[in-house]
């Protein structure tokens, strides 16, 4: 079982979710998850998350990372560069 989400985050949450949504919902759906993310820290060093999204808060000097399948990832915002990645279908002529 997942762990549950920081009470920090659960509002922010439920706002991203009405946002994004054309019916109130307060859980994550896995049409939620249809992109990557790549976050870069100042030290060079990097994460990337397939089936994700990510939330930013400035108030909290946090970035938080939902995955599909392995739970959320906290990380603060200071030095670190966030990027939603995502995937686009592009035909190609047969050769």
């Amino acid at each position: 079982m997942l762990p549950a989400i920081p009470d920090r985050w659960q509002q922010r949450l439920e706002a991203y979710l009405a946002e994004i949504s054309s019916e109130p919902r307060t859980r994550l759906s896995a049409s939620d998850f249809q992109h990557s993310v790549s976050i870069r820290f100042a030290d060079g060093s990097y994460a990337l998350f397939r089936h994700a999204f990510y939330l930013t808060s400035d108030e909290l000097g946090e970035i938080v990372v939902f995955t599909e399948h392995c739970g959320y990832h906290v990380f603060p915002r200071y030095d670190t560069e966030v990027e939603l990645l995502k995937s686009v279908c592009v035909e190609r002529p047969l050769k």
